[in-house]
Parts: structure tokens; C-alpha cells; sequence
């Protein structure tokens, strides 16, 4: 009875080792991600923050964690207009997390002093001049904003064959055959050939 009490002993131990390994090297894992994302924000030469979806700072580059120094809760608000969708006092630039089909947050770069028109003034420009409904509107925003069906079907609260339906309707009337050719087209970059 010793010996059964002892074996199962010593393998309750061995399954604890291997969970210890396991856990262990996620980890290591994670700090050797959380590394590589921090010195991946420093190669941007302006304050870029990673955010949940309601703008909370989950990461910041060394110039974002200056910003935040100065005035954390005007950024905080910043942040939470530019998700809401509206014109805030900087140009914030907004690139969707991937790697699900479900949206999990962002990374944000404020972007100053650009001559450039936003992206969605843009987007909107093209609305006015192809005569898009509101919907379509709201799905070429998001399409040039580099968001996938599956996020734009999950932001907007509608399937993703709707948003294939609305996509279809918008290339008939910008007069592309691709998603590529939209942006381009959307954000002048491509000729337009009489539309």
C-alpha cells in the first residue's frame, strides 16, 4: 500500500514538474514578446500606443509614455473619440489587432504635423463622389482603415455576407474588381477613369 501511496506520489510530482516547464516557459515566452513589441514601438518616430477596445494603454512606445507624463487623461479621451470614430485635435492613426476574427484592440500612432488628408476624410470624399448609401459609407471606411469583413461585420453589428453584399455595390461604383484596387482608388492613389 506504501509503494501505490509513493508511486502516485512521485507521479503527481512529475505532473506538477511539467506543468511547472509548461508555465514556465509561457512565460518566457510572453517577456520575450512583450520585448519584441516594446522595441518595435520605438522604431516609430512618434507616439504609438497598444489599446484595448475602449482605449485603455495596454503598451507605449518611449515617446507615448512622454505624452501620457504630461497629460494622461486628455489622451485617454483622445483615444476614445478616435475609436468612436470622431475628428479629434490630432491625427490618431488606428491599425485593428489581428489574429482573430474577433477584434481585441489597437495600436494607435498620433500622427502630427501631416500635410496628408486622414484616411477618412478621404473615405469620405469617395462616398460623396460614388454615391454611397450611409451603410456603404461605413464599410469603405473601415475597408480603407485595413479592417477584414470579419471586423467590419463585428464593428457594424451585421454578418459578413452582408458586408460582402455592400463591398460588391461599392466596387460596381467605384468601378474596381478588388479590395486592393479600392483603397488605392478611395485614397487617390489610382486613377480614376471618369468615376
Amino acid at each position: 500500500m506504501e509503494s501505490v501511496k509513493m508511486a502516485v506520489g512521485r507521479r503527481h510530482l512529475k505532473e506538477a514538474g511539467q506543468r511547472a516547464a509548461r508555465t514556465g516557459r509561457l512565460l518566457y515566452r510572453r517577456e520575450a514578446a512583450l520585448l519584441a513589441l516594446g522595441s518595435a514601438l520605438n522604431l516609430i518616430d512618434a507616439p504609438a500606443f497598444v489599446i484595448d477596445l475602449s482605449g485603455v494603454v495596454l503598451h507605449a512606445n518611449t515617446n507615448a509614455r512622454a505624452l501620457l507624463d504630461r497629460d494622461r487623461h486628455a489622451i485617454a479621451r483622445s483615444l476614445e473619440r478616435a475609436i468612436a470614430g470622431a475628428p479629434a485635435g490630432g491625427a490618431w492613426e488606428l491599425m485593428p489587432l489581428r489574429g482573430t476574427d474577433k477584434r481585441r484592440g489597437f495600436v494607435a500612432i498620433l500622427r502630427t504635423g501631416r500635410r496628408e488628408t486622414p484616411v477618412g476624410e478621404l473615405a469620405q470624399a469617395a462616398s460623396g463622389r460614388w454615391r454611397l448609401t450611409a451603410r456603404q459609407a461605413e464599410v469603405l471606411d473601415l475597408v480603407v482603415r485595413g479592417f477584414t469583413n470579419a471586423l467590419i461585420a463585428d464593428s457594424l453589428g451585421i454578418g459578413e455576407g452582408t458586408v460582402e453584399f455592400h463591398l460588391s455595390a461599392i466596387f460596381d461604383k467605384a468601378g474596381v474588381e478588388s479590395r486592393a484596387m479600392l483603397i488605392a482608388r478611395a485614397l487617390g492613389r489610382l486613377s480614376s477613369g471618369g468615376r
